[in-house]
């Protein structure tokens, strides 16, 4: 049997059923039309749920070209200043051309200590604590090619007994002052063999931080300004 005459057999049964039980026709037929109403109903309901439910809206998959457009002004939007907070004291590298600034350049008295030689800047009010050990040095800025900036600590030469290591290394910080220089020690010579660039090289980039800041921060916690210092305990045995 199919769908078709199964639905009507039920029909057929439950109208006999309705008949048998005293019901008129048109008490059944109003049976019919409020359970159409209902279904009808039902569906509306459905649908409307179905049009509103944002989840089946389409999506476009388009990029905006004016979302993603540069302006004019996109290099300054946004932009961070980087901050120097490290200069290393020390030589320059025997390959790396250099440029030593003609006014950031002071002497001071300097202590080498450790393993390692760390350089302590030495305050006059303590020179005594330290008159057999600590030497005079002229320490002068210097940036290499890529603008990195280190200060240079020169060792003074002594009047009486000039050292070519010394002399050799302060001739090539005059010429460095207009020119690119490398330097390279020569031990069989006892002093720094001198090389000046020949290309037409750009100008060196100097730091826009001063002078004293700049040996703040070369020299932090690297200041030995009183007889407490923990440096010169060490070096009388105190500690």
């Amino acid at each position: 049997m199919t769908e078709a005459q199964n639905s009507n057999s039920v029909e057929t049964v439950s109208t006999l059923k309705v008949l048998n039980s005293g019901e008129s026709m048109d008490e059944l037929a109003k049976t019919e039309l409020s359970v159409s109403d209902e279904v009808s109903t039902d569906s509306c309901i459905g649908f409307q749920t179905v049009v509103e439910n944002p989840q089946l809206s389409p999506v476009s998959d388009e990029i905006d070209l004016d979302s993603i457009r540069l302006t004019q002004h996109f290099s300054g939007q946004g932009s961070v200043k980087k901050l120097l907070n490290t200069v290393p004291v020390r030589k320059p590298n025997r390959t790396q051309f250099f440029r030593t600034h003609p006014e950031y350049r002071m002497d001071v008295m300097l202590l080498k200590y450790g393993e390692t030689d760390e350089l302590y800047v030495v305050k006059p009010e303590v020179f005594l604590e330290v008159s057999q050990l600590a030497k005079p040095h002229r320490l002068v800025l210097a940036v290499d090619r890529m603008g990195t900036p280190f200060i240079w600590p020169l060792a003074i030469p002594d009047p009486e007994r000039p050292m070519a290591w010394h002399q050799s290394a302060m001739e090539a910080d005059q010429l460095a002052q207009e020119n690119w220089m490398r330097i390279q020690a020569n031990q069989g010579l006892g002093a720094y063999e001198l090389y000046q660039a020949t290309a037409e090289l750009s100008e060196p980039v100097w730091p826009t931080e001063p002078w004293s800041k700049l040996i703040n921060i070369a020299f932090k916690q690297k200041l030995i300004d009183s007889a407490d210092h923990i440096v010169l305990q060490k070096l009388r045995g105190e500690l």
